[in-house]
Formats: structure tokens, sequence, C-alpha cells
């Protein structure tokens, strides 16, 4: 399946986000959208009963954001409520710090929240050191959230490099779903994804495996990019 993330066309309203998803639809053949940072994904909005991906701390109360941390259990309820209403695919979340935890003990609190949520969840693979499933010695035994711009961040915008483990991480681990964005090997910037780039060749196949989702848009749509990428 493949997807549109809040991230490639946020700060706007939920609204102008769904007209957008709907304008792209057809182009892009998306199948559900990624609730995410970007903008205020409040839990009383209407989604049309859209299928929906909830990724990280994503859904707001009363403008307040509420944490999703697999480290508390008390903030996962609100985002289970809200699944009881929202057609809800899957889960993906950004791993806490190593600090905060060990390896066993992420790997056994990932368990119990799936089990609460009751729909696939997914760590994402992160860009700094610091986290958790941030290189290949720091991946956990849980299925991943591949983002192919974190891998290029580890090798430092080598296009190669980062096919290549992207490659071997989907052949070698499991995981359920792929963030497509680009940047330039130094930060997470979500730039527009050039018409040349290596992954376009895997689109298809990914598209019948994994949750496929857009975090920043392809170049040729770039008049819908979120509004702080507009100006830069």
């Amino acid at each position: 399946m493949k997807g549109l993330s809040i991230t490639a066309i946020g700060l706007r309203s939920i609204e102008e986000c769904l007209q957008i998803f709907h304008t792209l639809k057809q182009s892009l053949s998306l199948d559900y959208l990624e609730l995410a940072i970007g903008s205020k994904c409040s839990i009383d909005s209407d989604y049309n009963r859209l299928p929906l991906i909830l990724h990280d701390s994503c859904l707001y109360e009363h403008h307040l954001r509420l944490k999703l941390d697999p480290l508390q259990p008390k903030t996962w309820y609100p985002y289970a409520k809200f699944m009881e209403n929202n057609p809800v695919l899957a889960v993906s979340l950004h791993p806490p710090l190593k600090r905060y935890c060990s390896q066993q003990d992420l790997e056994t609190a990932m368990i119990k929240m799936q089990a609460v949520l009751q729909v696939p969840v997914y760590l994402e693979v992160m860009p700094s050191s610091e986290y958790w499933c941030s290189c290949n010695l720091s991946l956990l035994d849980f299925p991943l959230l591949l983002d192919v711009s974190h891998v290029n961040i580890w090798h430092g915008g080598n296009s190669e490099a980062t096919q290549e483990t992207c490659l071997n991480l989907l052949n070698s681990f499991s995981v359920g779903a792929i963030h497509l964005s680009h940047n330039q090997g130094k930060a997470d910037t979500h730039d527009l994804i050039p018409q040349e780039i290596w992954f376009n060749d895997y689109l298809l196949e990914w598209q019948q495996k994994y949750f496929l989702t857009y975090e920043s848009l392809p170049i040729e749509y770039g008049v819908y990019q979120r509004l702080d990428k507009s100006y830069s």
C-alpha cells in the first residue's frame, strides 16, 4: 500500500491536507494518509473514514500534543481510543534514546504496546546515534520502519551506500513500512524527491510488500509541499 504523510504537506489545516490528499490520490496511487507532525491532527477532526497510519506522537487534544511513548503505558490509551473510532492500519514511532532503556526493555515494551493498540507497530530507524535503531548494531528484534533519508544521513549523502544498506535491511530484518524523502546527507530536511533517484526502481515492488509513505513529495508535485518548504 502507498500513502502520503502530513509531514510532506503540512503547516496547513487538516481540511486543507485532506483536500491535497484527494487531489494527489490518483496520480500517486495513494491508499492512506499518515498523520504526523506538521499539522495539528486533532482527535476530534473528521478524517472522513480515510485509512490512516499514526506516526509517533501525532495526535492533539485541545491543542495539546499527546505523547506516545513505549516506555509509558499510560500514553498508549488515548491512541487506542482514537483507533476505536477511526480506521487505523498501523502505528509507527521513534525509538527512545539509548540512555533511557536497555534493548531488552524496549523490545518487551513494544510487544506490550502492540497488544494494547491491536494493529502493527513499527520502530523507525533514526539518523543520529543517541537513539536506538540508528545503525545496524543498534537495531532491535522488532519490526522496523525504514526511513530512506535517515539511512542517507548514516552515509553522509552517499547514494550507492544508502541503496546498499536499505536493500540489506529489507533482506535481513523484519521491515513493515518505508518512508520516502530526500536530503543532502547532513540533516533530515525532507526535500522534494528528485525525478532521478535510486529507489524509483523499487516503488512497485515495495508498495506490494510494505506501507510505503511519501514523507516528502516528488519534485513534480512541489506546489503542494509543506508551507515552510515552499519559501526555502
